[in-house]
């Protein structure tokens, strides 16, 4: 029987390595599920996962389907529904983060299931919102899930300049918290608009020698460990990070004798309700998306190595024009 294969346009990697390994290219368009949606993808965004999966980082869990098509943030106008699909219709402008192998979403079209989705209003710039998914959910999910956060809590955020780290920021301050930012000097200015209670420039003052103590302690960036950090905690505080290492089981062990400190890591999962309540407070102005840079999908490489130089103030956009 013969099945008609429809192709679109996307950026492709033929081999892991360097940010010049992206083509764009042909490659079959994606094949919807019962519970999936397509969408034609306007915009996307990078991630620090983007590129270590580029580099072959992830590639004795996911295999090398060559060509592979990355990317997790996408937004977009909905153009295919799955038949169990109810959330979702024709023409319905959305945002998410894909659940497929490697994202898929460097497309012209992207397909992931309905609960990776959520719907945009018409307030909020249809490509800025593919900068939210992956870092404000996992900001969110570190904080409230893994730091039980709420009001009156001191929290500090470790890398708070960066796209987790600048939603973090503003999530921590939704929940009426104290929170105390760190980063670099050259970055002061820009996290002074989000408003933390205080700066900290580690490059100047050593931050595990300060004598504050805090209820959260969220490394965004993996610079220091629970051993580290746990005399900064108060008796039931918990450090958390989003970068799991085998040592950091013993990590956790040692949490058992420090008064009850814990400590914590996570792996950011889909969740529609989460994002919709993010795109709630961005819709009512509690949280703002802040581009640091944007760059059309022929650039690529270009946006790879910038996300990748580690000096990112928010977000790094992708605008598709193919």
């Amino acid at each position: 029987m013969f099945v008609k294969i429809f192709l679109m346009k996307a950026a492709v990697i033929n081999a892991f390595g360097t940010p010049y390994v992206f083509k764009i290219a042909d490659v079959p368009e994606p094949a919807i599920r019962d519970n999936d949606i397509l969408i034609e993808t306007i915009a996307g965004s990078v991630n620090p996962v983007d590129w270590k999966q580029r580099k072959g980082n992830h590639r004795f869990l996911f295999g090398s389907p060559f060509p592979i098509v990355l990317g997790y943030d996408v937004s977009g106008t909905v153009i295919k529904t799955g038949s169990k699909v109810q959330e979702f219709k024709t023409g319905d402008r959305v945002c998410g983060v894909l659940n497929n192998k490697y994202g898929g979403g460097l497309g012209q079209f992207s397909r992931g299931s309905q609960t990776c989705f959520a719907h945009v209003p018409s307030s909020i710039d249809l490509s800025v919102s593919a900068a939210l998914p992956l870092a404000g959910l996992t900001a969110l999910q570190a904080l409230r899930n893994k730091g039980m956060i709420k009001h009156g809590m001191k929290v500090m955020i470790i890398g708070a300049a960066g796209g987790v780290g600048h939603y973090a920021i503003q999530i921590a301050r939704i929940f009426e918290t104290e929170v105390y930012a760190v980063s670099s000097a050259k970055h002061k200015e820009f996290i002074d608009r989000l408003v933390p209670n205080t700066f900290i420039d580690y490059k100047q003052e050593d931050i595990l020698k300060i004598l504050e103590h805090f209820d959260i302690i969220f490394d965004t960036i993996g610079t220091y460990s629970f051993p580290e950090c746990k005399h900064l905690l108060k008796p039931k505080g918990v450090y958390i990070n989003t970068l799991p290492r085998p040592k950091f089981i013993w990590h956790k062990l040692q949490a058992i004798f420090t008064m009850g400190k814990r400590a914590r890591t996570l792996l950011m999962h889909q969740n529609q309700q989460d994002l919709n309540l993010l795109i709630g407070w961005v819709q009512t102005g509690l949280m703002k998306i802040r581009i640091d840079k944007e760059f059309v999908i022929n650039e690529i490489s270009q946006a790879h190595m910038y996300s990748e130089a580690g000096r990112t103030e928010g977000k790094i956009l992708i605008r598709y024009t193919w």
